[in-house]
Parts: C-alpha cells; structure tokens; sequence
C-alpha cells in the first residue's frame, strides 16, 4: 500500500466553508419577513380605505353623525405621526422589537373596536391604536429592505411597497358596495389575519438595534410633537396651530444645535446629497394629494358623472400606478435612479399639461392623461428613496426614512391647501388658454397649468442635482453616467 505524503494528504481535506457574516444572516432572514411584513401592512392599507367608506355609517349607527369624520380625521394624523416616528426608532430599536410591538398594537385596537362597537369613542382609540400598529410592519418593511438587501433587491423591494398604496385605493374603490354590505364592526376582525405570521416575523425579523446609540427620547418626542402639530393644522387649519408648530419646530432646532447627543446630528444636516434628494421629493410629491380632488370636480362639474362612475375610471388609474410602483425597482435597476427620475418628471408634466390642453375632450381622454401623471407620482418614489439611503450611512437610514415620510406629508398637505385655493379662485375661473372657457373649465385647466409648472421645476432640479442622486453606498457598483 503508498503512503499519501503529509502535502498530499492535507491538500485532499476539503476546507471548511466560511461561516456567513453577521449582515449575510440579516440579509436571510430580511427576506423571509419581507414578504410577510408586506402582508401585515397590506391588512392595514386596505383598512384604511374601508373605513374612509363607512365611517358616517358608524356614526349615524352610533348616534354620533356630527362626529363621525373622526373615523377618518384623527387616525389619518396619527399615522402622519408614526410614519417619522418609526422610522426614526429603526435606527435604535431592532426591528424585531419594533414589529413585536406593532403587532401587539394591531391585536389590541382590533380587539377593542370590535368589542367596543357600543361605544363611538372605544371604536375611535381602537381605530387610532389598530392604525398606529399596522404602520409598523410598513416602517420595517422599508428601513429592513434599505439597510439590510443588496442595491437591487432594495430598488424592487421599495416599488412594491409603494405600489400597496394604489393597490388598497384600487381595491377600496372596486368594493366598496361590498364593504358596506356588512357590519362594520367586523372590519375590525380583518387584521387578526396577521396573527398567522407571527411565527415567521419573529423567526425571522433581525433583532439588531444601534451600536451602542442611546435614544434621544427628547428630541424624539420634539420631532413626534413637530410632525403632529403639522398634521393636525393640515387637518383643521387653524391659526394657533400655525403658532404651535412653530413654536415646536424652533425649538426643535435648539435642540438640535445644542444637545451634546442628538437624534439628529449636525453631519446629518450638512449632508448635501440627502438634502438635495428631500428638495427633490418635497416638489415631486407637492400634488400627490390633489391629484383625485382635481379629477373629481372635473368629472362632477365638467361632465355630469356621479361618484360612482367617477370611482370606475379612478379604480382604472389606481391600477396603472399599481402597476408602474411594482415595475419601478427593475426600472431604477436597468436605467438608473436620474433616467428614471427624468422620466418620472416628464411624465408628469406631459400628463398635467395635456390634461390642460384637452379639458374638454371628454373624460375617457383625461383619463387616460390622469394615467400618465399617476405613473409619474408613482414611478420617482423608487429612486427617491432609494438615493437618499445610499447618500445617508446604514446606522442612519431609519432617520433618513422618517425624515422622508415626513417631508411627503407636508409637501402632499401643502400642495393640497395650494390646490384648494387656487381652483376656487376668481383669476383662476376667469378663463384660459387654448379656447377653455371660463368657469369651472378654466379652474381646472389652469390649475392643470400650474401643476405642470412645478413637475416642470422637478425636470430642472433632477438634472441639477445628479450627481447627488446617483450616489452610491460604499462598497457597491457605481451607476452609470447618465447624459442629461
């Protein structure tokens, strides 16, 4: 028998694979909580827009008609909160921690709007509760898919997400008869749905929180305060409100400036890449909210239609920016995020514009424009987001989401208030260009006008800004240069 030499012999054992690294694990696991943290926070879109339909069926049920926009108003504020505040707390709280905790919330105003249907108020706080917890699975969702996927499953992961939105409002529209068929109390029952993944969110979810960052439960709490206060005076436009939140905000910027650990640091804000991204969102998104409010006046006061066939052509433009949110990610991945930025942003004004233009060509042609504008909202959310956790290091994503969700709001609240008192004033309805007449024709092809001008504007900063939106993380491939 030959003896196998010791060089021989050692070189026959197979090495040992490499044990996976602590952020390859996280990467794993992410993956498998995605799809249902997705789930949970689909639950609570679509709830959303169930409630919108019956909240004056709860009140008249309850005896509280005058009342009842309540369903709507308030957890419609405390979600405008959450969004910044969880995102935020990502940076410091794990993520399994924070979706335990959600979940719980989600469990618990369930459980007490269905219990309490006796009462309007218990149905409130449960509603507020259900709504503040399902939010949590949707702040995770983003901050896990930017912190923890690699650049392209990250662009896909955000498309989906944002795609839900439009996905809930297509569904709310299309079912609405068959929401209001039944009680509403059982509305509240739908979310216990979620209690079937809750051995996959907690084998899953990572449970890794800041290095060693302590929370600024101070400046935190501010910031909640400061995107509250926005929210309510969005909500009821009152002047004091306008005084608190200023109030809040300078203090929230001593804050800032002084504190020797705050949530925000001065690196933060001197970012130029981030910065230049929330300039970015604040335009693009400045409509988002007006967009359905136009398309309804026109379709009421222009051609005659009711709400319900109104809501047919709406569930049609609802689905094609479903559509655009989930194909945006692969959009970003082969064009890159200023291409797709570009076409976001022209394809907004080719819809704004040309809506302006064929006021008055019938409703089924406004429809197919209103496709085109939506495709534009839909489609810059990707690379928006996407670029401004890449200009931010992983440690701060959390914070940069939530300054992002914020930013959304008061641009989308801003723009709406704008909307509202341009389309009913007197220089608006006096008359237009291109044979509108005047009236409500002309309000609303003006109004067309001055979108476009501001998604014009968007044009103009995505090609100022491109470098800034083409940053890239560390450690991953450059995006090609983009001519403008």
């Amino acid at each position: 028998m030959v003896m196998e030499t010791g060089a021989a012999a050692s070189n026959s054992v197979p090495e040992r694979p490499h044990a996976p690294s602590e952020l390859e694990i996280n990467r794993r696991k992410t993956r498998r909580a995605l799809p249902a943290l997705l789930t949970v926070f689909t639950l609570g879109s679509l709830l959303i827009q169930a409630f919108n339909l019956v909240f004056q069926n709860i009140g008249d049920s309850l005896s509280m008609a005058q009342s009842a926009s309540l369903i709507s108003t308030l957890p419609g504020i405390v979600l405008g909160i959450v969004c910044m505040l969880y995102g935020t707390l990502c940076d410091f709280v794990s993520p399994k921690r924070m979706t335990m905790f959600g979940m719980g919330a989600l469990i618990l105003g369930s459980l007490l709007g269905f219990f309490g249907a006796s009462s309007f108020w218990m149905v409130l706080i449960g509603r507020m509760i259900q709504v503040a917890g399902a939010q949590v699975s949707g702040s995770v969702f983003v901050v896990m898919s930017v912190k923890f996927l690699p650049a392209r499953e990250k662009a896909v992961y955000l498309g989906i997400y944002n795609a839900i939105y439009y996905l809930a409002a297509a569904i709310g529209v299309f079912a609405g008869g068959f929401i209001t068929s039944f009680h509403w109390k059982y509305l509240f029952l739908v979310p216990l749905i979620a209690v079937a993944f809750l051995p996959t969110l907690i084998r899953n979810t990572p449970d890794v929180a800041g290095m060693g960052e302590k929370i600024d439960v101070a400046g935190i709490t501010l910031f909640a305060i400061f995107a509250g206060l926005i929210a309510i005076f969005f909500s009821f436009q009152n002047p004091w409100l306008l005084l608190a939140t200023a109030i809040c905000g300078v203090l929230l910027g001593i804050w800032i400036a002084k504190a020797p650990h705050p949530f925000i640091g001065k690196d933060f804000l001197r970012n130029k890449a981030f910065m230049a991204v929330l300039l970015l969102q604040f335009v693009f998104f400045f409509f988002n909210f007006a967009a359905v409010p136009i398309y309804n006046v026109i379709g009421e006061n222009l051609y005659g239609l009711d709400l319900r066939q109104i809501s047919i052509y709406l569930t049609v433009v609802y689905v094609v920016a479903t559509l655009i949110g989930i194909i945006s990610g692969p959009l970003v991945n082969i064009f890159g995020r200023y291409r797709t930025l570009l076409l976001s942003a022209l394809c907004m004004v080719v819809g704004f514009a040309g809506s302006a233009v064929l006021i008055g060509r019938g409703f089924v042609v406004l429809t197919v424009l209103a496709c085109v504008f939506i495709a534009g909202v839909t489609a810059c959310y990707t690379p928006i987001y996407d670029a401004a956790s890449d200009a931010l290091p992983v440690s701060e994503n959390g914070r940069g989401i939530g300054i992002l969700d914020l930013m959304l709001n008061i641009s989308s609240s801003l723009g709406l208030a704008v909307y509202s008192a341009l389309i009913s004033s007197d220089t608006f309805q006096a008359g237009g260009i291109f044979g509108v007449e005047p009236g409500a024709e002309a309000a609303s092809s003006n109004m067309f006008w001055f979108m476009a001008a501001v998604s014009l504007l968007a044009v103009v900063l995505v090609v100022v800004f491109r470098k800034y939106v083409t940053v890239q993380r560390p450690g991953t491939t450059p995006e090609p240069v983009a001519t403008a």
